[in-house]
């Protein structure tokens, strides 16, 4: 057998660019690199890798040390399904790759011919990804020169080998075929594409390995868990125990995913992972081993139990927290180093000054406040929001606070929703979570207004159809004329509103995924050119959250004015005089005529 290659197998983690990293990750790779890859046929491919890249010999044996005991669990798990998560460099890829030989070891020997046949589908969406990141991991356990490479220019590559790992066994008695104590290894790398069923069907494999994990669609996990426990096929296992004809296994490895990925509710949500399993275990025919689902997280750096520090450099994780922190990447901090579940930005967030989401997003489900009637804003179209809120307000005139809780959010983004369905899903919602309390009224786009395309009589409006099937009002809201700097300013004014009594301006649910999203990651800054070449910052509309930030300004501005403060009050003594007779302004305060035209935003930008 081989020798143990020792701990220094494991490696010494990879350094971040902000870019790998988070998505398909070219690990320094240059784009022209990675398209020379992928045009070449396999062999040449390999080939012309570097040669740091390759381990000098492989390791049969089970290592001798591991990153921490979370790995080696999963190491020697063979649940149906296990998911490895931990931070960069904490030695998970290379965990579950030699956790593929220890499976192909641990193989049903044909009961035709004695030999072990392991195959393994390594799937991810593009060729790019797979030679960028997936294949040069795989060399650095599997040493290139053991095996018979094919395939290749855009295609699905393979990669053959055939060893003894020395565990002789005789045949058993009266057995006159022919016996072999070889392992047929066979490793196949496939992109699905745009095609994920098309791809994997008819596909037959022993194992499945999803390298970053998370960054595949839950379509390859539900097509995939049909594939695996095919290969060799059940003539080899003839006369085995129902566990063993039935050896198959899928697995991946992956960063902390991002809020609303559907590994979260598959590795994390206990209660949801119960239910799958209810469901899938459920189809089961007579007889067959029961699916199991085993998940295991790493520690993040800093916390205890952090794994695989002996094998990187010292200030290994100063350095990639120093170089992030340096791009403006915190989110990349958070997911990639402390192995924490954050938004990834998608640039710059509008409200990355005001918004804290330990202020601003409750840690519980928060209560409606009784007595107080729910108020909700809307952004109109096929892709329509919906955010519901409630508001108190303490004193009055210039000193008069207000504080809401936004309670819950209706959005779609995968389906285009005529507006009676929009408003009927939002009927459903208010009468689920809110039955009995009522709906003073609704604030949205004053496009909703205009003859609705989703209606069949051309004078229906987008609001006034929403309004029929949700039972409440919907107004158009007018204050700053829809100009984006007062909806902006509103948002802004209840974000940085002092906090009184405990209560912040602006407390959003837990549930309010798409909201959070948007404050956090994904209602970003962008440019725009208008007719004559100038160009000017605006909020990114082509991204979904856009819309529920939309309807929260709406929803925002029932409530306060144009320039983003609150409402002010006439006190007592004022109420029934106007202007120079003591009371309030008629110009709002500033003096003369008020025009509504800004001659230093003519345009009504930003």
């Amino acid at each position: 057998m081989s020798a143990n290659l020792g701990t220094a197998t494991w490696g010494v983690g990879e350094s971040l660019s902000p870019d790998r990293k988070a998505q398909d990750g070219a690990g320094g790779m240059s784009e022209e690199r990675i398209d020379e890859l992928v045009g070449l046929d396999a062999k040449q491919a390999i080939a012309s890798l570097a040669s740091d890249l390759d381990a000098d010999k492989i390791e049969f044996d089970a290592p001798e040390t591991f990153p921490g005991p979370i790995a080696e669990a999963a190491y020697w798990d063979d649940a149906s399904v296990v998911g490895l998560q931990g931070p960069v460099g904490s030695g998970k890829t290379t965990t579950m790759l030699k956790s593929r030989l220890r499976r192909a070891m641990c193989a049903p020997r044909s009961v035709i011919d004695g030999r072990r046949r392991y195959k393994l589908l390594v799937i991810r969406a593009t060729y790019r990804q797979l030679w960028s990141t997936t294949i040069p991991d795989f060399l650095k356990v599997y040493p290139k020169e053991l095996g018979d490479w094919s395939g290749g220019k855009g295609g699905p590559v393979t990669f053959e080998m055939v060893f003894d790992d020395g565990l002789h066994v005789d045949p058993p008695m009266g057995f006159a075929g022919d016996w072999s104590n070889e392992i047929q290894f066979t490793v196949e790398f496939m992109a699905f594409g745009d095609d994920i069923q098309g791809s994997l069907r008819g596909y037959q494999a022993t194992d499945i390995w999803l390298h970053e994990m998370d960054t595949n669609p839950v379509d390859v996990i539900v097509n995939g868990i049909t594939r695996i426990a095919r290969y060799p096929g059940q003539d080899h296992y003839r006369g085995y125990p129902a566990e063993l004809r039935n050896y198959g296994q899928l697995v991946g490895d992956f960063n902390a995913p991002e809020p609303g990925n559907w590994a979260i509710d598959l590795f994390h949500d206990e209660k949801k992972r119960a239910e799958l399993l209810k469901v899938m275990n459920a189809d089961l025919p007579e007889g067959a081993s029961a699916i199991v689902i085993n998940f295991y997280r790493q520690p993040g750096f800093g916390e205890d139990g952090c794994e695989n520090l002996q094998n990187l450099a010292p200030g290994y994780y100063h350095t990639q927290i120093a170089t992030l922190r340096l791009l403006g990447r915190g989110d990349q901090i958070d997911r990639l180093v402390f192995n924490k579940i954050v938004h990834t930005k998608a640039g710059e967030p509008v409200f990355q000054r005001e918004f804290s989401r330990r202020l601003h997003v409750s840690d519980v489900t928060l209560t409606p406040w009784p007595g107080v009637p729910l108020l909700v804003g809307l952004d109109q179209g096929f892709k329509g929001a919906a955010v519901i809120g409630q508001v108190l307000t303490e004193g009055t005139g210039r000193l008069q606070k207000v504080f809401w809780q936004i309670l819950a959010e209706a959005h779609y983004p995968t389906e285009r929703l005529m507006a009676r369905t929009f408003g009927d899903r939002l009927s459903e919602l208010l009468e689920t979570r809110f039955p009995g309390l009522p709906v003073a009224g609704g604030w949205s786009d004053m496009a909703g207004e205009h003859g609705a395309s989703q209606a069949a009589d051309e004078n229906h409006t987008w609001n006034l159809l929403v309004s029929r099937a949700a039972g409440f009002r919907v107004r158009p809201q007018k204050i700053g004329t829809n100009r984006l700097q007062p909806r902006l300013e509103a948002v802004r004014a209840a974000l940085e509103a002092p906090t009184s009594a405990g209560r912040t301006g602006l407390l959003i649910d837990p549930s309010c995924a798409f909201l959070i999203a948007g404050f956090e990651a994904r209602y970003v800054w962008t440019f725009e050119v208008d007719a004559r070449g100038d160009k000017r910052k605006v909020p990114n509309k082509s991204l979904t959250e856009a819309n529920v930030m939309d309807a929260l300004q709406y929803l925002l501005l029932s409530h306060v004015r144009a320039d983003g403060t609150t409402e002010q009050q006439i006190p007592p003594e004022q109420r029934g005089l106007i202007g120079h007779n003591g009371g309030p302004s008629l110009s709002g305060g500033n003096g003369g005529l008020s025009t509504g035209y800004d001659i230093l935003n003519p345009y009504g930008g930003n």
